[in-house]
């Protein structure tokens, strides 16, 4: 019987082609996204799935005290061996802490990644593969160094890395190897105690080296954030990982962290702090927390994904729906017969379904080409550089596209299955338009306006979007940034030499230090005190730069002079936000004045030197905030280089050059600022470009339903038709009367989707401090989009219709 159905499907399905291109293509579109989504999903959810104690491992997270928010994945660093000392619950537990990343160098090579100084137990809790070394002792001794086999490929080729001495320069690159270090420390000499083969699936917790914990003690000071012994209130660079003995459960986990928290923090004033116990399977995907040790998606984004990914075929199933409903029509004889030979509701009910699952699995082929050409553009978005998602194709992931196809057929053949084979045999054979397969159209209108909102909203917020990347690409900074080159310094002892050395560069036309790239992101904040007010304290952010690069950024000094080119800690200058929140009264009045500008722990007296015109600073989605600069030339962690526009591949080459004369011991990294300040812009046009793909999936497929609902109208109106044109009706007004009811439908869409998206728009550009308004503009396009695509397809189904002649419908009829 399923092979009969098969047959007669496949036979239908080659008879009736343009009905069937239709479906396939709309059901692949679709299809094809929501297989990208059902990938990224799979993605997500399958972090450290090959521990082999997986579900007895838990890390510790911390929140604000008595309050579940505010959470971070660290934990404070004595509670590894607290929890292991004092509840016999507790396996084992190990503590990281992620001070540490830099250069690896053994002789003349060098190695660059980041990672963690860890205790040995973290092996007994996590499944590591060894390729040398024993994981029992490789962490016991101070400066003990666990790398990466990649890491030993770079540094060591075939030789065995055990025993090796290496020197270790810290620049403070992130586990994640994202290097956003500038000032390098040297951390001594280790000693290679193992080599570890790379994960054998995705892992959230990604490094490439472990120094032993006990290495921490013996650094130089100021090497790490913190190395006391018992320090409670650094929760903010450490991690915590468990392994509960077998029987035990996360109540009893997050009983004794309870009890710890209350014993250390329930006296104090501040600096308060709960932990939590979070399982290592709801590791990934997770919430939106701070100091995760890995970039993955966020748990609510994967929830919008997966509500996109029904809704996206939920559209694609109604638009299916329209189609067969209208073809349907054209079917009823068939249907009559069938039923008059003996056929049941359960069997025609199963040729109707089977009819939807073989056009939704030739749409499933077309779906994966498609998947293939979605796959390499999501590769190439800026995010997934960090995201790193795997689209290899695994048995289980093909398992569940045929499932989803299956579901996607069994779903879009539902309703005209349902309402076929309910179908009063006796009536099949009187005339078509007898046949009412529907009574009420309001639900099926209803879905349409949703389906043409929807893509209304969207094309608005693609404008819109688009409209904003262009607004920050032209984004007036206040400040130079063309032509400019930073280079990371590691040592501020570097500045003065690579300086020096440039000055007799033709191509350089000037150069300067700051301890920060201003606009990309970075700030630091303290507190100033105006003496004639010294009760109250004003916060503000600060950075060091020197007089040079004042000159290299072109800032624009509107009263007082420069900081001077020798350096001093005593002069400042201020913007003229901090001007008026420092209540110093006029630019003019403000020059000479004494300010007090808490250093640490301890306050220091300072002169401000100049005003400068204010300047964005801060990333261009924040507004505009006091800034006072200084210049102490051991804070300095950049050179900023101006250089000239004709050949800057070569000056960059000069540059290099110079600075290995100079600098020998440290490496030439650098980036042209402007391009550094393009991140948010990449973003956003990664963002453009995903939005563009659901809006023109939305459009197509909403066109796709105008089609089917404009086919059905035809059809069963046919006779009326005939009958208005023999009574002397023109082509355009059967034109204007089939089309009335779709426009009101586009109407009242408009009419909903235009606040819908004011709201929805106005909502993520709250975020930008300095944004595109939303007006006339974006909103004309988006209607007149939806329009012009919508009546054309109206208005070319009312047109075939009112051109067939009046005789042959009424005969067919």
């Amino acid at each position: 019987m399923l092979k009969n159905y098969i047959l007669i499907a496949w036979r239908n399905l080659l008879r009736n082609k343009s009905f069937s291109l239709i479906n396939i293509l709309g059901l692949a579109v679709s299809m094809s996204v929501c297989l990208l989504i059902i990938m990224v999903l799979v993605d997500q959810y399958s972090y450290d799935t090959y521990h082999s104690k997986k579900d007895r491992i838990y890390r510790v997270h911390t929140t604000r005290y008595h309050e579940n928010n505010g959470e971070t994945a660290s934990s404070a660093l004595p509670l590894a061996e607290r929890l292991r000392a004092d509840y016999p619950i507790i396996e084992e537990s190990a503590a990281l802490n992620k001070e540490i990343g830099g250069d690896v160098i053994y002789e003349d090579k060098f190695a660059t990644g980041g990672g963690y100084f860890a205790d040995g137990n973290l092996f007994k809790i996590l499944d590591f593969s060894w390729k040398e070394g024993d994981p029992n002792t490789a962490l016991q001794e101070p400066y003990s160094l666990v790398i990466s086999s990649e890491m030993a490929e770079i540094l060591f080729k075939d030789e065995s890395a055990l025993g090796k001495t290496v020197a270790f320069h810290d620049k403070d690159i992130k586990p994640m190897d994202i290097e956003e270090g500038n000032i390098e420390t040297d951390f001594g000499y280790f000693t290679i105690t193992g080599v570890l083969n790379p994960t054998p699936g995705k892992t959230h917790l990604p490094f490439k080296l472990l120094a032993s914990l006990s290495t921490m003690k013996s650094l130089p000071e100021g090497a790490v954030f913190s190395r006391k012994d018992e320090d409670w209130d650094d929760v903010w660079t450490n991690y915590t990982y468990v392994l509960l003995k077998e029987g035990q459960q996360k109540a009893n986990l997050q009983s004794a962290l309870d009890e710890i928290s209350e014993r250390i923090y329930a006296q104090k004033y501040e600096g308060k702090h709960s932990f939590k116990a979070v399982s290592l399977r709801d590791i990934t995907p997770i919430g939106f927390i701070g100091n995760t040790t890995h970039v993955s998606i966020p748990k609510v984004v994967l929830l919008i994904l997966g509500i996109l990914c029904l809704i996206v075929m939920f559209s694609a199933c109604l638009n299916y729906t329209n189609m067969s409903v209208a073809r349907s029509l054209t079917r009823v004889k068939e249907v009559g017969i069938r039923k008059v030979s003996g056929a049941n509701r359960k069997q025609i009910f199963a040729q109707f379904i089977t009819e939807a699952v073989v056009i939704s699995l030739c749409s499933l082929l077309f779906a994966f080409a498609i998947l293939q050409v979605l796959q390499v553009g999501f590769e190439n978005l800026t995010f997934n550089q960090y995201l790193k998602i795997s689209f290899q194709q695994s048995l289980p992931a093909m398992l569940l596209f045929l499932v989803f196809s299956l579901l996607v057929g069994f779903v879009a053949g539902l309703l005209p299955a349902t309402y076929v084979a309910k179908l009063n045999p006796i009536n099949l054979f009187n005339k078509l338009s007898g046949v009412k397969l529907f009574k009420s159209m309001g639900i099926r209108n209803a879905l349409m306006v949703v389906q043409f909102t929807i893509s209304l909203i969207f094309i608005i917020s693609v404008v819109l979007i688009q409209s904003q990347a262009r607004h920050i690409l032209n984004f007036d900074f206040g400040f130079d940034k063309e032509n400019i080159v930073t280079v990371n310094l590691f040592d501020a002892d570097n500045y003065d030499r690579f300086a020096q050395a440039l000055s007799s560069n033709p191509n350089v036309s000037s150069v300067g230090g700051s301890s920060l790239i201003p606009a990309a992101g970075w700030n630091f904040g303290t507190e100033v005190v105006n003496p004639e007010n010294p009760t109250d304290s004003v916060s503000t952010n600060f950075f060091d730069i020197n007089s040079g690069a004042v000159q290299t950024l072109g800032l624009e000094i509107i009263a007082g002079k420069n900081l001077p080119f020798e350096g001093s800690e005593n002069q400042v200058l201020i913007n003229e936000t901090a001007l008026k929140n420092f209540d110093l009264g006029s630019v003019e009045e403000a020059i000479g004045k004494q300010i007090v500008i808490l250093d640490g722990e301890n306050f220091q007296n300072a002169e401000v030197s100049g005003v400068v015109k204010d300047f964005q600073f801060l990333s261009p989605d924040r507004p505009m905030e006091s800034l006072l600069m200084r210049n102490r030339n051991s804070a300095l962690g950049f050179a900023m280089v101006k250089i000239s526009g004709t050949n800057p591949s070569e000056t960059v080459a000069s540059l290099e050059n110079t600075w290995k004369e100079v600098n020998p011991n440290s490496k030439f990294s650098y980036k042209y600022l402007d391009q550094e300040l393009l991140f948010i812009h990449e973003v956003l046009g990664d963002v453009i470009a995903v939005i563009g793909l659901i809006s023109f999936l939305a459009i197509f497929v909403s066109c796709l339903g105008l089609l089917g609902m404009a086919t059905y109208t035809a059809q069963t109106r046919v006779k009326e038709i005939g009958i208005r044109k023999t009574l002397g009706s023109s082509i355009p007004q059967i034109i204007v009367l089939l089309s009335k009811g779709f426009v009101s439908l586009l109407l009242v869409a408009t009419l909903i989707a235009v606040p819908a998206a004011y709201f929805i728009n106005n909502l993520w550009l709250e975020f930008f401090a300095s944004r595109v308004s939303i007006g006339v503009v974006p909103i004309g396009i988006g209607v007149g989009s939806i329009l012009i695509i919508s009546l054309g397809i109206i208005f070319s189904q009312a047109y075939r219709a009112a051109i067939v002649n009046p005789i042959e419908s009424l005969k067919n009829e």
